[in-house]
């Protein structure tokens, strides 16, 4: 009879260990999921700012501008803008990065546009503005990946209404020398 008893206790304490790890795997997923930054470049009233010479910052820029581009013209130039106010050095980033292309200037018309970059834990969404018939629409490149992991494009969604042309956001210094050859190290 004792031995019964040390079994069903046995087999209940073993149960018990099983339900509370359980337990601490979950909380402790909900807890890092809470505490991931939220941040958007450029960052609009009340958002979290991003440093987009941070990683992931450039290369998610780079990596939605050749997947868009890849998806919906890829036999097409790659002439690239970036927000406004976006440091030189995450430019020749993006501009490495994206190789074959070039930086916008004020006479190009055809352009691949980066609006807007938000990243939240292991998702990013990239707005990028780009010329279809005549005009210009707006596509969110989705991606997928976790903190000190690199990040994959996972979707490609359409804003069929037209936008407004972008603005050349490019650094004299960026269109003199794109990959900053000429600068002294």
């Amino acid at each position: 009879m004792n031995g019964k008893l040390n079994g069903k206790m046995n087999r209940k304490a073993i149960e018990l260990g099983r339900a509370a790890c359980l337990a601490i795997v979950v909380l402790g997923a909900v807890i890092v999921a809470g505490c991931t930054p939220s941040m958007t470049y450029p960052a609009y009233p009340g958002a979290p700012k991003a440093d987009p010479s941070m990683q992931p910052m450039p290369s998610l820029m780079a990596d939605a501008i050749k997947f868009a581009h890849q998806q919906l013209s890829p036999n097409s130039e790659i002439v690239i803008d970036l927000p406004a106010m976006t440091p030189k050095q995450v430019w020749r980033q993006v501009l490495k990065s994206c190789a074959p292309c070039r930086p916008m200037t004020p006479s190009d018309k055809v352009v691949w546009s980066v609006r807007q970059v938000k990243l939240s834990g292991g998702k990013a969404e990239v707005d990028v503005v780009y010329p279809a018939e005549g005009i210009y629409r707006l596509a969110t490149v989705h991606f997928t990946g976790a903190t000190g992991q690199p990040f994959y494009p996972s979707q490609l969604q359409f804003w069929l209404v037209p936008v407004t042309a972008p603005v050349c956001n490019t650094p004299e210094a960026v269109i003199a020398d794109p990959l900053g050859a000429l600068e002294p190290r």
